[in-house]
């Protein structure tokens, strides 16, 4: 069993819990408690080291930079080096920038290793909140309740067109449209 001893400092109460070599620490805030006590647990609610699922962990490329600055002679100067409002001047030299996770972006969504770490992270998540899954389904039923899910924006009048957006019940994003303008009115069907 393990022996938990409590005991107040400064306007907490810190527990201090011993299991092998660590030590957790605890802060609740100092109500009516006593002064101290001491307290036994049992060994069953301890957890083991099999118990405790490990995060995914990116591989780290440390040999990775990217540039900020002027671009190379070479560069394609369809590829912008800042925004067009931008008035600062580039950094001339460029400045190395180490970039560790720039192999996890892949535009083209077919590296495989990009999207085997995708997936273990999306599995990891999934594990760690499958006990929170009766929560979100009455957080979602909740919102629900409270939104018009088929509903639609005020038309505006625009270069001969009525634009307006409109969502529908069950779908995650809205539907942009227009329709000619042929009188001063607009009616959605």
């Amino acid at each position: 069993s393990k022996q938990i001893t409590t005991m107040f400092k400064s306007a907490a109460l810190v527990l201090l819990s011993r299991s092998s070599h660590s030590f957790l620490i605890h802060h609740t805030p100092r109500r009516s408690l006593p002064l101290c006590f001491t307290h036994k647990m049992s060994t069953q609610t301890e957890a083991t080291q099999n118990d405790v699922i490990s995060p995914p962990v990116a591989r780290r490329d440390e040999e990775k930079v990217c540039f900020a600055g002027v671009g190379p002679a070479d560069w394609d100067a369809k590829m912008p080096r800042q925004s067009n409002d931008s008035s600062e001047k580039l950094l001339d030299p460029p400045v190395a920038i180490p970039d560790p996770y720039g192999w996890l972006r892949d535009d083209t969504r077919e590296n495989k290793e990009i999207l085997d770490y995708l997936r273990a992270e999306n599995e990891y998540s999934q594990s760690m909140t499958t006990h929170l899954k009766g929560l979100q389904d009455s957080l979602y039923d909740e919102f629900l309740s409270s939104i018009q899910e088929t509903d639609y924006t005020t038309p505006r009048s625009r270069e001969g067109f009525w634009y307006y957006t409109r969502t529908f019940k069950g779908e995650s994003y809205s539907a942009y449209c227009r329709a000619p303008k042929s009188s001063d009115t607009f009616s959605i069907n």
